[in-house]
């Protein structure tokens, strides 16, 4: 949980000094697989190049559709929208680290 939680505050620093700018979400996305390949080497499990490419991709495309629909409408109110992409950033960041920390901690253990 610890590790979520530091991770979720990187998202939240990246997101909001980087909020002003287009791209954000491909930083943000880097976050997130390196995420996941933390915690699958804290949790002991089998995580290879192959999968980390497909996380990566299914990151990506789905951080993309979810994101930047949400953020493209918010940032037309220039400050409201900026904290707003810091909040949909954390909270993305928090619920797929807590889902890929359950996902990792059932099963995926190397023989």
């Amino acid at each position: 949980m610890k590790l979520i939680l530091i991770y979720t505050l990187i998202a939240g620093v990246i997101a909001g000094l980087t909020a002003p700018f287009p791209g954000t979400s491909l930083l943000l996305t880097a976050l997130e697989v390196y995420m996941i390949v933390h915690l699958s080497k804290s949790n002991e499990s089998n995580l290879g190049l192959k999968e980390i490419g497909y996380s990566a991709m299914a990151l990506y495309g789905l951080s993309t559709v979810l994101k930047d629909a949400a953020l493209e409408i918010l940032t037309f109110v220039p400050v409201i929208g900026w904290g707003a992409e810091v909040i949909v950033a954390m909270l993305f960041v928090f619920f797929l680290g807590m889902l890929a920390n359950l996902y990792f901690s059932k099963g995926t253990k190397k023989p």
